[in-house]
Order: structure tokens, then C-alpha cells, then sequence
């Protein structure tokens, strides 16, 4: 295997817990300070955490994803030249998921769609990014369990058949898929349940089968708290309703549970992005008595839609 691990980053993760983590917390703005100035000094474990305040956009700057591909290099070990990619087999192992993630959604999926250029990346052909990202999600899951690989490298065989020669005889994109939903990983959970909408909208098989499988990934993410599969799946407790990736949908009444809707309505609020503000909206439709003796709640989940999703709140005030 060209990429590496040999455990030596325990130590490093050590370092960083106990001179930073333990003494400032982990998402304080002095823990983040810390972090810098160790992976500075070229901890691998605290290089790792600096790509991530930059990718994850916690660091304001411009170029955060060309800033952040450097030290995830830095911390996986790697080097890219002329000659080739090398290895130094000291690096952190989820740094090689990341670059593996990197390869494979540069410039045409996720937040890097409109990443900025990255020459490393841009040297690779499109055959050359997915073999390479193939090679790091599996020396990652040599080194540990981590279920993004496991879904990275579904995406990778789903895209290459070919590179599925790799992996043990048997394995196929939706058994990697499947495996990393069952581990907890939201994107698989939430790629599994749009399948599944997908075939209930177009009415092919056991539309009950399909709508438990729809439940089951939709209910892994949404108690999570991942906002967009929380919101839906409230929805589809409200309502029934089940929309496809076309954006057709049909509405299978007899799985309605208001309690439930409201629920998981609520856990779209819980840790918040854009999707949020349409939990908030249907909190408010559905759910109007709750805020028609309580004015301050309703402003205050009127501001949370105005500031998560400004098209939202346009909807909301017509309510």
C-alpha cells in the first residue's frame, strides 16, 4: 500500500488534547488560537484541525479550501511534486479522507463545486483523482473506522466500476453506502432515503418496503440532527408526503403522526443551517396554536427563518 500509517499520530493527538483541548475546550476561539500555533510547529494531529476551522469556514479568509488542502497534505503526510506522491507514514489517517474527498468532489460536487484551484488537483486526470481518492479512503479504513471513507469510496466505485477490483469480492456502491448510513453517516443516510423517495414517487416495487427504508435512513440522520432529513421526514409524519429528486411527489396518508411530526420539526432546530428555517415554517403552519398565545416565540422563529433562509421567511409572512 503506498499510503501509510504507522500510529506515530497518537502522540500528536495526545499533544493537542492535552495542551489545548483540556485547557481551552474544543471550539473556543482560544482553543482554535492554540490549535494554530501548534500545528505551527508541525503536529500532525493539530495541522489536521487547522484545515478543518478553514474548510469548515470557522477561520473568515478568502480561499479557505486552497488554504486548507495544503495542511491536510501536511497532516496526512503527503507530498505532491514532480516526481510523484509520496508518503512519509507518520500522518494523521482521516487527513487521507479528506484529500480523498477533495479528489473526488473538486470543482464538480458538495462545497467544492466552486472550490478554487487547487494545481495539485487540477495536474490529475479524472480516472488519476478517483484511483488516488480509492487509495487514501482505504489506507484511512486501514488505520480506522471511519465512516466517511466507507462512503467515499461507495461514491468512488458508483462513478468507477472498474476501481471496485480493489476491494474484497462482493462489494458494490450501495453495500458501501449502506454500510456508512448504518454507522450513523448522515450523507449516506440521506443519499439512501432520496433513492427510496425516488422509487415510491415512480411507484416501482414494495411501496411499503420502500417507505420503511425511507423511514429507517431518514429517522438515522434526522436523530442526529441534521436539519434537512429532520425537516423531512416531520413532513412526511405531517403529511405523508414523499417528494423525488425531480421533485414530483405523492403523499402515502396512512403513515401520517402529528406527535412525531412535530417532533422531528423541532429537531431540525436543534443544530441549524438553511434547511432549518423550512422546520421553523412548518412549526408555524402546522402548529399555529402554539404561537397564537405566545408572540415572542413566533418572532423569535420568525427571525431565526429571516436570518437561516431569507426566501423562507418571504413564504413565512403569508402564513
Amino acid at each position: 500500500m503506498r499510503f501509510t500509517c504507522n500510529n506515530t499520530y497518537r502522540a500528536d493527538e495526545q499533544i493537542l488534547t492535552e495542551t489545548v483541548f483540556e485547557k481551552y475546550g474544543y471550539a473556543s476561539p482560544s482553543s482554535e488560537r492554540e490549535t494554530i500555533c501548534l500545528a505551527l510547529t508541525g503536529n500532525r494531529a493539530a495541522l489536521k484541525s487547522y484545515a478543518d476551522l478553514l474548510f469548515y469556514r470557522k477561520i473568515r479568509c478568502r480561499n479557505n479550501f486552497r488554504k486548507a488542502f495544503p495542511l491536510y497534505c501536511e497532516a496526512a503526510g503527503i507530498t505532491f511534486s514532480d516526481e510523484g506522491i509520496t508518503c512519509s507514514g507518520d500522518g494523521t489517517p482521516l487527513a487521507f479522507y479528506v484529500i480523498g474527498y477533495y479528489l473526488v468532489n473538486y470543482r464538480c460536487e458538495s462545497v467544492l463545486k466552486k472550490c478554487e484551484v487547487i494545481d495539485e488537483i487540477e495536474k490529475l486526470t479524472r480516472d488519476e483523482r478517483l484511483s488516488l481518492a480509492m487509495e487514501l479512503a482505504l489506507a484511512t479504513l486501514s488505520a480506522c473506522r471511519a465512516p466517511a471513507a466507507v462512503n467515499l469510496i461507495g461514491r468512488i466505485i458508483k462513478e468507477a466500476p472498474a476501481l471496485i477490483e480493489k476491494l474484497e469480492e462482493g462489494a458494490t456502491a450501495e453495500k458501501y453506502f449502506e454500510d456508512a448510513a448504518e454507522e450513523g453517516y448522515i450523507y449516506a443516510c440521506n443519499n439512501l432515503a432520496a433513492k427510496e423517495a425516488d422509487l415510491i414517487v415512480k411507484g416501482e416495487g414494495d411501496i411499503a418496503e420502500h417507505a420503511n427504508s425511507y423511514m429507517h435512513y431518514l429517522t438515522i440522520s434526522a436523530d442526529r440532527y441534521e436539519p434537512y432529513a429532520a425537516n423531512r421526514l416531520g413532513l412526511f409524519y405531517m403529511t405523508g408526503e414523499v417528494r423525488s429528486s425531480s421533485g414530483d411527489k405523492v403523499n402515502l396518508h396512512d403513515y401520517i403522526n402529528v406527535p412525531f411530526a412535530k417532533k422531528y420539526f423541532q429537531k431540525a432546530t436543534v443544530y441549524p443551517d438553511a434547511n432549518s428555517a423550512w422546520a421553523y415554517f412548518n412549526l408555524i403552519k402546522y402548529f399555529h396554536k402554539d404561537y397564537d398565545t405566545d408572540i415572542d416565540l413566533l418572532n423569535e422563529h420568525m427571525d431565526c427563518i429571516k436570518e437561516l433562509n431569507p426566501a423562507v421567511y418571504d413564504e413565512a409572512i403569508e402564513l
